[in-house]
């Protein structure tokens, strides 16, 4: 298998995109993975290697505002645009690179967390160009995002783009740690105490988002809620929504399941999810997280691509 590097320059305004991709000696399909909120791409390796032994190419970006595409550390959560969109068309930009190198098989695509907010506005506009889609951790529907918009556009007014706001961080997610015993900041993102301190301490990982990134988020929850502009073209798709019991972006399992709800209401006739019993938000790095890679790769296998 080969580790590749390389740049791409966006097709929506240039930004240079610091990209990964892992080959196998033979592949039979390809992931296209799409990371979380305040993390970077090499915190995927070992699922990749994992996939890549069993013939799965991957390839996978740094958003902006996130590990190697942002500039500098100013620019952590930083997103350039106010507009979403910039950010899907950048996963279809890397969606074409891989495309181009292996058109004949099957292509899934993989978002975690913020990623599953990417994946599902990308599934809005261009279902008919991948025959899997794997939702992790998805934050579920909150009542609050219009507030929450509205906050952070009179905190810009005010401070500017670039501000790192205290009280819109606590509305996100400074409240999560509240439900587990312990002292570990961001320790809602794994029972795996290593895990999290991996996190904590990394340069690129555990950054505050500007009120710039925060606002694309905000914008991602409520555009993926939302019943209109779905092109529905690719309904049959099979979709998986896979979550940790104890997750608290999920908000709950009743939100959970209706976040699947939703989408089976726009049309798509294959979803379906799994809940791991014991793991936070990070399923791919807990200590048993042998068990989600299987289960990942069963469903990747599956014969019944649209």
């Amino acid at each position: 298998m080969k580790k590749n590097y390389f740049t791409v320059s966006s097709a929506s305004d240039h930004t240079p995109l610091s990209v990964m991709e892992m080959i196998p000696d033979q592949v039979d399909g390809v992931m296209q993975l799409v990371h979380g909120m305040a993390e970077h791409k090499e915190r995927y390796l070992p699922f990749m290697y994992y996939l890549a032994r069993h013939n799965i190419a991957t390839i996978i970006h740094d958003h902006r505002g996130h590990g190697y595409t942002a500039k500098n550390e100013e620019e952590l959560g930083f997103f350039n645009e106010e507009n979403a969109q910039y950010i899907v068309e950048d996963v279809n930009d890397i969606y074409k690179i891989m495309k181009a190198q292996f058109p004949d098989v099957p292509y899934t695509l993989f978002g975690h967390s913020m990623g599953s907010l990417v994946v599902r506005k990308y599934l809005q506009q261009y279902d008919d160009q991948i025959d899997r889609l794997i939702v992790c951790g998805a934050p579920g529907n909150n009542p609050l995002v219009d507030y929450g918009l509205l906050l952070v556009e009179k905190l810009e007014k005010r401070y500017g783009k670039h501000h790192r706001s205290k009280i819109v961080t606590s509305l996100s997610t400074g409240m999560y740690d509240r439900k587990f015993e312990g002292k570990q900041k961001n320790r809602w993102i794994s029972a795996d105490e290593d895990n999290v301190r991996a996190f904590n301490s990394h340069e690129k990982d555990a950054f505050t988002f500007t009120l710039n990134g925060y606002k694309n988020l905000f914008q991602l929850v409520k555009d993926v809620y939302d019943p209109e502009n779905w092109k529905k073209a690719n309904v049959n798709m099979p979709v998986l929504f896979i979550a940790g019991e104890d997750d608290p972006v999920i908000l709950s399992t009743e939100k959970w399941i209706e976040a699947q709800r939703f989408l089976k209401a726009q049309g798509y006739k294959n979803v379906k999810g799994i809940l791991f019993e014991g793991m936070r938000h990070e399923i791919l790095n807990e200590k048993n997280k042998d068990l989600v890679y299987r289960h990942i790769l069963e469903f990747v296998q599956e014969r019944n691509v649209s």
